[in-house]
């Protein structure tokens, strides 16, 4: 299993760091690894992944996407 630190976390799922560290204090699960000598919080990317899953199913934005893909794939079944 792979650990990422806030900064990591945050490239994988193109979040700001502030996002990641809002998450773990809404509850997202992390831990503590020693890296150069120093304790960093760390995220498994599993549990990241699918706490960004979750947050992706109630943002509007991605909604509206949703839609507009479903739209146009069932607009090509009913074009000949």
């Amino acid at each position: 299993m792979a650990t990422l630190t806030y900064r990591e976390a945050a490239q994988r799922v193109r979040r700001s760091v502030r996002t990641i560290k809002r998450w773990r204090l809404g509850g997202m699960p992390m831990g503590w690894d020693i890296q150069q000598g120093q304790k960093v919080r760390v995220v498994d990317e599993e549990v990241l992944l699918s706490w960004w899953r979750d947050r992706l199913d109630g943002w509007p934005a991605h909604q509206y996407r949703l839609r507009r893909i479903h739209a146009a794939a069932a607009a090509e079944l009913l074009d000949p």
